[in-house]
């Protein structure tokens, strides 16, 4: 229960989650509706089944014509665009055909099979989507392919709040886009933020790690989000743009920790297809491109924790039989 002093946070569901903003005492009515309709505004546009939106128009045209996009967009492509470079396209915004072929997180979810997989394999390459910053225009170079970008429409709203709070002078604000978790500002008496993450094995239960950090995003992919079983195996919805199924390998569970949550948004999702060895091998690389302090924690199936070399924040591991490697 919340006193008159501290309104309310509010929740909607949008973006195809449940999204919760609390600006704490500053929680005006106002401010809320303007986050709010931000919010509905990104997921209008990254839709890709409402035909209003842009992403709609792209799968449905830009096979055969330049589609003349929003800025937010454009912005948001660009940046997926750079990030699959860097990461030799483990994060892939084509992969929606394959996305559509699994059905993962519906009501009629499908194992794909290898024919089938095989099939839509070649309409997955991001070096087919052509940009023109001139134009804010997208073109597909393949007939049937399709951009999907639920991997980082998220952060980038949850980026977009962050602006908002700003330009209201916000004091501090929590924002939980579905995993995309971002705090705001200083809490009350300059104290750090505590942020958990989810123990890929309870993840209705306590969180497995405390993080302790200032403002900053903290952005988590797991096994446990989205996912069906099927004879006894589940089939989790980060697929393989190499393969076209489902990643399997040593990881549960990656955070990706940064102050800008559409990078981290789309690094969860290349860190998990990459895996624990070549993601803190690429680490560096990463954070000198964008200049910013990015780090990671991977949370494996044999109960080892891992977090990124220096890693900067303190933490607090909150169950008793994990194992962890690296250290603050």
């Amino acid at each position: 229960m919340f006193s008159c002093s501290q309104p309310s946070p509010r929740y909607e569901k949008s973006l195809g989650t449940i999204c919760f903003v609390n600006l704490y005492k500053q929680g005006k009515p106002a401010y809320y509706n303007e986050i709010f309709n931000r919010i509905d505004q990104i997921n209008t546009e990254f839709n890709t089944y409402i035909e209003a939106g842009d992403l709609y128009r792209i799968n449905k045209f830009a096979c055969d014509e330049e589609v003349i996009v929003s800025d937010d967009v454009f912005t948001v492509i660009e940046m997926a665009q750079k990030i699959s470079a860097l990461t030799d396209g483990s994060f892939d915004i084509s992969v929606k055909p394959l996305v559509s072929l699994w059905h993962i997180n519906t009501d009629s979810p499908h194992v794909a099979t290898e024919a089938e997989i095989a099939e839509l394999l070649p309409l997955v390459d991001f070096k087919n989507i052509l940009l023109n910053p001139e134009k804010k225009s997208v073109r597909l170079l393949k007939t049937g392919m399709e951009i999907d970008l639920g991997g980082i429409a998220k952060g980038f709203a949850a980026d977009e709040i962050a602006k908002i709070c700003k330009s209201h002078k916000i004091h501090r604000a929590v924002i939980d886009l579905g995993g995309n978790v971002y705090v705001y500002g200083k809490k009350a008496k300059n104290e750090l933020w505590n942020v958990g993450i989810k123990n890929p094995e309870l993840p209705d239960s306590a969180p497995l790690i405390k993080i302790i950090t200032p403002e900053n995003s903290v952005v988590t992919s797991g096994l446990y989000e989205r996912f069906f079983e099927q004879n006894q195996k589940r089939y989790h919805h980060i697929l393989s743009p190499e393969t076209g199924s489902p990643v399997e390998n040593e990881l549960t569970s990656v955070s990706v920790i940064c102050h800008n949550s559409m990078i981290a948004d789309a690094l969860t999702t290349s860190f998990f297809v990459l895996g624990k060895t070549e993601s803190l091998k690429l680490l560096p690389i990463l954070q000198e491109t964008f200049n910013l302090e990015i780090s990671a924690v991977f949370i494996d199936k044999d109960h080892h924790i891992t977090f990124s070399e220096n890693f900067p924040y303190e933490y607090e591991i909150l169950y008793d039989d994990w194992k962890v490697e690296g250290s603050n």
